[in-house]
Protein backbone atom coordinates (compact mmCIF):
# COMPACT_ATOMS: atom_id res chain seq x y z
CA UNK A 1 0.00 0.00 0.00
CA UNK A 2 1.31 3.20 -1.00
CA UNK A 3 1.94 6.21 2.02
CA UNK A 4 -0.60 8.65 0.62
CA UNK A 5 -4.49 8.93 1.01
CA UNK A 6 -6.80 9.43 -1.93
CA UNK A 7 -10.01 12.00 -1.69
CA UNK A 8 -13.06 10.88 -4.10
CA UNK A 9 -15.31 13.28 -4.68
CA UNK A 10 -18.77 12.64 -6.76
CA UNK A 11 -20.24 14.90 -9.19
CA UNK A 12 -23.09 15.23 -7.38
CA UNK A 13 -21.46 16.86 -4.39
CA UNK A 14 -20.03 19.50 -6.55
CA UNK A 15 -23.45 19.93 -8.21
CA UNK A 16 -25.20 20.42 -4.77
CA UNK A 17 -22.42 23.19 -3.89
CA UNK A 18 -22.49 25.10 -6.89
CA UNK A 19 -26.43 25.00 -7.12
CA UNK A 20 -26.61 26.27 -3.28
CA UNK A 21 -23.94 29.07 -3.91
CA UNK A 22 -25.15 30.34 -7.25
CA UNK A 23 -28.48 31.08 -7.01
CA UNK A 24 -27.72 32.73 -3.48
CA UNK A 25 -25.06 34.93 -5.03
CA UNK A 26 -27.42 36.14 -7.45
CA UNK A 27 -30.46 36.57 -4.71
CA UNK A 28 -27.61 38.86 -3.15
CA UNK A 29 -26.71 40.50 -6.12
CA UNK A 30 -30.35 41.90 -7.35
CA UNK A 31 -31.30 42.96 -3.81
CA UNK A 32 -27.83 45.10 -3.51
CA UNK A 33 -28.94 45.82 -7.11
CA UNK A 34 -32.56 47.30 -5.72
CA UNK A 35 -31.39 48.76 -2.76
CA UNK A 36 -28.46 51.08 -4.86
CA UNK A 37 -31.42 52.09 -7.62
CA UNK A 38 -34.13 52.76 -4.28
CA UNK A 39 -31.54 55.05 -2.79
CA UNK A 40 -30.66 56.92 -6.29
CA UNK A 41 -34.12 57.02 -6.59
CA UNK A 42 -35.00 58.53 -3.62
CA UNK A 43 -31.85 60.63 -4.06
CA UNK A 44 -33.23 62.14 -7.00
CA UNK A 45 -36.39 62.60 -5.63
CA UNK A 46 -35.30 64.51 -2.42
CA UNK A 47 -33.15 66.68 -4.61
CA UNK A 48 -35.80 67.88 -6.77
CA UNK A 49 -37.83 68.49 -3.93
CA UNK A 50 -35.16 70.77 -2.13
CA UNK A 51 -35.04 72.70 -5.47
CA UNK A 52 -38.24 73.11 -5.63
CA UNK A 53 -38.56 74.57 -2.01
CA UNK A 54 -35.88 77.09 -2.76
CA UNK A 55 -37.05 80.91 -3.30
CA UNK A 56 -36.57 82.18 -6.82
CA UNK A 57 -34.03 84.32 -6.18
CA UNK A 58 -31.68 81.53 -4.64
CA UNK A 59 -31.76 79.38 -7.44
CA UNK A 60 -28.67 78.70 -8.68
CA UNK A 61 -27.16 79.98 -12.48
CA UNK A 62 -27.08 77.47 -14.71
Amino acid sequence: MPGYDVVATDGLSVIGTVGFFVPAAVLVALVAGAVVRDRRISAREAAAEARDELPEGDAPDR
